[in-house]
């Protein structure tokens, strides 16, 4: 056994790392330990992905950030394997009614009237 328990050449991973320190125990891990690795990590992404698509029906309202960074609210219209249609009024300069498909891992459900955690005082619970 090596320090803090674990089999000689395995890596240990904190409970809390910076971004620098995952990188750096990645960069130690062998090619085949990446390679498990990857593949867990893939895994759990789907699985986490589907579990949040199971939470969802067309009809919610839901938010997320489109690739400006702005706030979407709209409501999920149609429900696809891997993406959620959503039906969203847009303000501005495009304005009108848009249909966007969002990765289901990037929608927040929501409840319309309230805000979002983006528009909440700092510190807010």
């Amino acid at each position: 056994m090596g320090p803090g328990g674990t089999s000689k050449g395995v890596v240990a991973f904190p409970k809390a790392m910076n971004r620098d320190q995952w990188r750096e125990a990645v960069r130690r891990l062998s090619l085949e330990e990446f390679r498990v690795l990857q593949e867990v990590v893939g895994q759990e992404y789907h699985a986490r992905e589907a579990q949040q698509m199971a939470t969802l029906r067309p009809g919610d309202w839901v938010e997320f950030e489109d690739r400006y960074g702005e706030t979407v609210r709209g409501v999920v219209r149609r429900l696809n394997r891997r993406t959620v249609e959503v039906a969203a009024d847009r303000h501005g300069p495009e304005g009108g009614h848009h249909h966007w498909r969002v990765s289901v891992s990037l929608v927040r459900r929501i409840v319309p009237g309230e805000p979002s955690p983006a528009e909440l005082p700092a510190g807010h619970p």
